[in-house]
């Protein structure tokens, strides 16, 4: 894909996203670079929000901010200055690392100034609530290997790689699919990019919608560190909310 069809693509991707995550920051753990990773190594990462990927843009309610790894929590510190958080991980055993991270639910609404975090008690002419929840998978290859790239998270929404992502190059296509709560479902589009592709908020590099049993094909344009992004909105009523609006994000380096 030529520079200047990539950004049509973004273009086109901005204007059909812009309904959805106008406001929305993508939540995306994004490790140290290395060239290779190896067993017993102390790797930090940052938690970003961000409309700029990957650079962060907005602070996080600590509170609502977990990373994991191997089922275990790690400890997150708070970075003012780069409005992310910081964490360390001591990778385990070869093979595919899986990175977690859960932004925890916030009720935004749509009001006349735009969308903005509270409900009805907090705020004037609301349109609607929704509970905003994000998700997000980092996977990297550890000691040379990458078996267990396929391993699920379990999250309500989750992207779910068909082939090894870990091993994509520049030409090849990744095969995705999106589940709620376990089960295949389509979102209205699935969106990728890398970092550096743009300074362009919300703009991606590949836009597609996924055909059946939730499925989508996404062309690796570039080497780097790669997104892929979907968000889907559920009906569900709560005490202060009509609707669950998750996000999901699976991120993976492409050498």
């Amino acid at each position: 894909m030529s520079r200047r069809i990539a950004l049509l693509c973004a273009a086109l991707c901005l204007v059909a996203v812009t309904a959805i995550s106008a406001s929305a920051h993508e939540f995306i753990l994004v490790p140290q670079s290395w060239k290779t990773y190896s067993p017993g190594q102390e790797v930090p990462f940052s938690l970003v929000s961000a409309h700029v990927f990957m650079k962060s843009e907005e602070l996080e309610n600590p509170a609502n901010v977990k990373a994991s790894y191997l089922g275990k929590d790690i400890p997150l510190a708070v970075d003012q200055a780069f409005k992310s958080f910081t964490g360390t991980v001591t990778l385990g055993q070869p093979g595919a690392a899986l990175l977690h991270g859960h932004r925890l639910g916030e009720v935004w609404s749509k009001t006349p100034k735009g969308v903005l975090k509270g409900d009805r008690s907090t705020l004037k002419g609301v349109v609607w609530s929704r509970n905003y929840e994000k998700f997000c998978k980092t996977l990297i290859p550890v000691g040379g290997r990458t078996q267990g790239w396929d391993v699920k998270t379990g999250d309500a929404l989750e992207i779910v790689p068909l082939n090894n992502p870990l091993e994509l190059k520049v030409g090849d296509t990744l095969t995705v699919q999106i589940l709620l709560d376990g089960k295949p479902v389509s979102p209205d589009a699935v969106t990728a990019t890398y970092a550096g592709f743009t300074d362009t908020p919300n703009a991606y590099a590949y836009f597609t919608e996924p055909y059946g049993e939730g499925k989508a094909d996404i062309t690796i344009s570039a080497p780097g560190f790669w997104m892929v992004r979907v968000q889907y909105v559920v009906d569900e009523k709560g005490a202060n909310y009509e609707q669950h609006a998750m996000r999901s994000v699976l991120a993976f380096p492409v050498k």
